[in-house]
């Protein structure tokens, strides 16, 4: 059997789960011709997603009624909280005194906030509410904000381009849902990915802040393709095979570990 990318391999598991109902890592291990090791890990991401739940042994289908929602900004806050670590001390290190800076409202984003208090001044250009307020007490921080609408559960503001302010930025940083070669960058919000793509036009260099376990996944809503964006910074679980076909398009993906604790 030809080497399947990840992304076409969990596309066959959920085809096996939406058929049978279930799936067993050691017949998906032989059919697909992997480890059980990678099987357990697909399904582990499947999980994360929405998408299944697992067993003892494999996997069953998630009952439309059982799906997970989109978490609030509070929740996904706490979730990999060392690998937004790692992330952000990797990201903060791309900017320089003076630079004008989109944050985006992702929480591994808003990991890099704190971080950009060092700088002597920045402008910071974002539709988050609890980034702009991290710089409430850093007057030698600009803030500007779009107008628009409030969505509660990210705490952003959406719905409206042209109040986003007309200003060059050196670099943008944005989270994302989801990472694959068919679909490129994705996220699970229309509205949000509507205002990551006003921001990234106005980018001279664009950078994605994602773990490994978002590569191989695939959001509702693609915001941006892999040469729409020059960087990309993730932990070193993101699938090899996904992360060398974004290099092959000629993005830079720089890969951090996280920290133990």
């Amino acid at each position: 059997m030809m080497t399947l990318f990840v992304e076409e391999r969990r596309r066959l598991i959920l085809e096996q789960l939406k058929k049978d109902g279930r799936v067993s890592v050691k017949e998906l291990s032989e059919t697909l011709d992997v480890s059980a090791v990678t099987i357990r890990q697909d399904l582990r991401a499947l999980e994360e997603g929405g998408q299944l739940d697992r067993t003892y042994g494999g996997a069953v289908r998630r009952e439309v009624n059982a799906a997970v929602p989109e978490l609030s900004f509070y929740v996904r806050l706490g979730k990999k909280r060392l690998q937004k670590e790692a992330i952000a001390a990797a990201a903060a290190s791309m900017v320089r005194d003076g630079y004008t800076v989109a944050l985006d409202g992702s929480t591994t984003v808003y990991a890099v906030a704190p971080l950009l208090k060092k700088f002597s001044k920045l402008t910071v250009v974002t539709n988050n509410l609890m980034v702009a307020q991290l710089f409430l007490e850093s007057a030698h921080i600009t803030v500007l904000m779009p107008g628009g609408r409030l969505r509660r559960d990210s705490g952003s503001i959406v719905g409206r381009l042209d109040g986003l302010p007309d200003i060059n930025l050196n670099i943008g940083f944005f989270g994302a849902r989801g990472i694959a070669l068919v679909a490129g960058v994705s996220d699970v919000n229309l509205d949000e990915c509507i205002i990551k793509q006003g921001m990234m036009e106005r980018c001279v260099e664009t950078v994605i802040l994602s773990d490994g376990s978002k590569w191989g996944q695939i959001a509702p809503y693609t915001f941006a393709r892999f040469n729409q964006v020059h960087h990309f910074i993730t932990t070193d679980d993101a699938p090899e095979e996904i992360v060398n076909a974004v290099r092959a398009e000629g993005a830079r993906v720089e890969i951090v570990r996280a920290g133990r604790r």
